[in-house]
């Protein structure tokens, strides 16, 4: 088990219940690029996306993402401080994400997320993020 003070864990946590939170809003992209420093690197090429760099681009796949989707709901649970060094962490959480297509249909992703963070002058932040799925999608 990883030592990490509880104060960091439940901020750390807690960077993360924000970023879900502003994914569901299927708006808030501000809220999304608030979660990362300016290069982080958001790299989804374990699932079949891209791996993108920056504010720029990891807004423009949520700009994007959020022109076909009705509906999003994400349920992270399962959390885990796997990396812990004062300034700087890593965490696992389980998710379990569904959302629902404007043209119809949706999907249901049971997975993990992976952020690496920083401590910085404004609170923790992601430098780097990935995923992978427990049980692929149907479809």
């Amino acid at each position: 088990m990883v030592h990490c003070p509880v104060e960091d864990r439940l901020a750390i946590q807690d960077l993360l219940i924000a970023y879900a939170h502003a994914v569901d809003s299927l708006h808030d992209i501000d809220g999304i690029l608030d979660i990362f420093v300016e290069d982080a690197v958001f790299d989804l090429s374990g699932i079949g996306f891209p791996n993108l760099e920056g504010h720029g681009a990891i807004g423009g796949f949520f700009r994007d993402t959020f022109a076909g989707m009705a509906a999003h709901a994400h349920y992270l649970t399962n959390f885990a401080i796997t990396a812990y060094q004062g300034d700087q962490a890593s965490i696992r959480a389980y998710v379990i994400g569904m959302g629902r297509y404007k043209a119809g249909g949706g999907i249901t992703v049971h997975g993990r997320y992976y952020f690496d963070v920083v401590r910085t002058s404004a609170g923790w932040k992601a430098t780097r993020y990935t995923m992978d799925f427990l049980i692929p999608p149907e479809g």
